[in-house]
């Protein structure tokens, strides 16, 4: 039985955003010193960019087929997306399709992504509650960004929302491509009677949608569309793969994979 493991971000360009991959490839290397650790970026988009810029990086499948050909055996795949979208069900599906292939691996287990389940949603929250800015002011709001998606999964937004209410009515949580937009959230500060918010992207790193759609100087940006509505914000730019805090939850995920793999 020969291992290795997977990390499957979904992948940025940025610099500022490799701060969130680096850290968690590091606490990955730690946890399984005698583990070769691969890095792949499921984004087709991002690696055509980067292919461009002369900087290749592999897919998931690339990755697994390059461990096929050094002898392994038995590969863990570690979602680093934030919720189960799109993405990590590809995951899924792939993994089955390469375990089940005569010539593929003995067994392929795929590590859940952040939030997953019931029970996840409220460590997540619990989780999330402990790293906001301290010294809040009364009026004053702590807002996540989320990408969000047209999968089913988008629907952990708004539960996670409900789930920061029920601890916290200061805490929100809002999706950059779906609901709850920054339409429903301005509607909401001005009926809360907010004054200031808090910025910080709930992504896995700190890449373009957050500098350029959560806090970019161009009109439609999160921070200017609360601006523009009197209301002032703060950002802080940290991706969730920078958090220790979260990055167990994810570790975690990934020591449940290994040991399923480990019972075949």
């Amino acid at each position: 039985m020969k291992t290795a493991i997977v990390l499957a971000a979904f992948g940025s360009r940025r610099e500022n955003a490799m701060n969130s991959l680096e850290h968690i490839t590091k606490r990955v290397q730690e946890a399984y010193p005698d583990v070769p650790v691969r890095v792949a970026y499921t984004s087709k988009t991002i690696r055509g960019h980067m292919k461009k810029a002369g900087e290749e990086v592999d897919s998931v499948p690339m990755a697994l087929d390059n461990l096929l050909a050094e002898g392994v055996t038995h590969v863990a795949i570690q979602s680093l997306h934030l919720i189960p979208g799109t993405e990590f069900h590809e995951l899924l599906s792939l993994a089955n399709e390469q375990t089940l292939k005569d010539d593929g691996f003995n067994r392929v287990e795929v590590g859940f992504p952040l939030v997953a389940g019931e029970a996840g949603v409220e460590m997540i929250a619990d989780t999330i509650l402990s790293i906001t800015p301290e010294g809040k002011e009364t009026n004053d709001a702590v807002l996540f960004m989320g990408h969000g998606t047209k999968h089913d999964g988008n629907i952990y937004y708004e539960i996670l929302h409900r789930a920061f209410q029920k601890r916290d009515r200061t805490i929100h949580m809002g999706a950059m491509e779906a609901e709850p937009g920054i339409d429903t959230i301005i509607k909401r500060f001005q009926k809360d009677g907010v004054k200031k918010a808090y910025l910080l992207p709930f992504l896995f790193g700190t890449g373009w949608h957050a500098a350029r759609d959560m806090v970019g100087d161009d009109e439609t940006s999160w921070k200017s569309r609360l601006e523009q509505a009197g209301i002032e914000c703060e950002a802080i730019l940290k991706g969730a793969g920078e958090y220790d805090r979260l990055v167990d939850i994810w570790l975690k995920h990934l020591d449940d994979a290994m040991k399923r793999m480990a019972k075949c």
